[in-house]
């Protein structure tokens, strides 16, 4: 009836898939454009703002003034030490530096477990919490401020894990 001859077949070519490449981040640093950012910078400017008020239209007694002075000295603070907080890995170790904390320096040889827990809206304890958990030491808690991107954080510990080549280093507590 019909003929046909077959020139060829062809079938659609995939693409081949290659394994993610992942990057090694060193350091990582707190943001301003961040949801706790945002939320600490409003306060900041509302309380300025009601300084300013209160200081033009004098509504305020001589101590109440003083007080929401020294609030608003104590905000702004905060946020600028929520900044500068940081995070990288130095010489075989995790630095931690910030403003107006202490710098924390861990040597990963020693390094048994990393464990970010989220607090909440803890004012104790900040909004994360980084444990380090090193052998023959009980564990230290860093406490990090409301301007840090999660994704950028957790990045930064899967680096950790690869550096020091296990993949359970890391844990996650909500």
């Amino acid at each position: 009836m019909f003929n046909m001859k077959v020139l060829g077949v062809f079938a659609p070519e995939r693409p081949v898939r290659q394994p993610r490449e992942t990057l090694c981040i060193r350091e990582v640093k707190a943001e301003f454009l961040t949801l706790g950012g945002a939320v600490i910078l409003v306060v900041c400017a509302v309380i300025t703002s009601a300084v300013f008020l209160a200081a033009q239209f004098r509504f305020f007694t001589d101590s109440q003034f003083l007080i929401l002075s020294a609030l608003t000295i104590a905000a702004w603070l905060y946020f600028f030490d929520s900044l500068s907080e940081r995070l990288q890995l130095v010489d075989h170790s995790i630095e931690y530096r910030s403003l107006f904390s202490r710098r924390r320096l861990v040597p990963l040889v020693d390094l048994e477990g990393l464990l970010l827990i989220y607090e909440g809206f803890n004012m104790e304890r900040g909004l994360e919490t980084l444990e380090i958990r090193c052998r023959g030491k009980k564990p230290d808690r860093i406490p990090l401020g409301p301007c840090w991107q999660r994704n950028k954080l957790e990045a930064f510990l899967k680096s950790v894990e690869q550096a020091l080549q296990d993949p359970h280093l890391c844990e996650e507590v909500r």
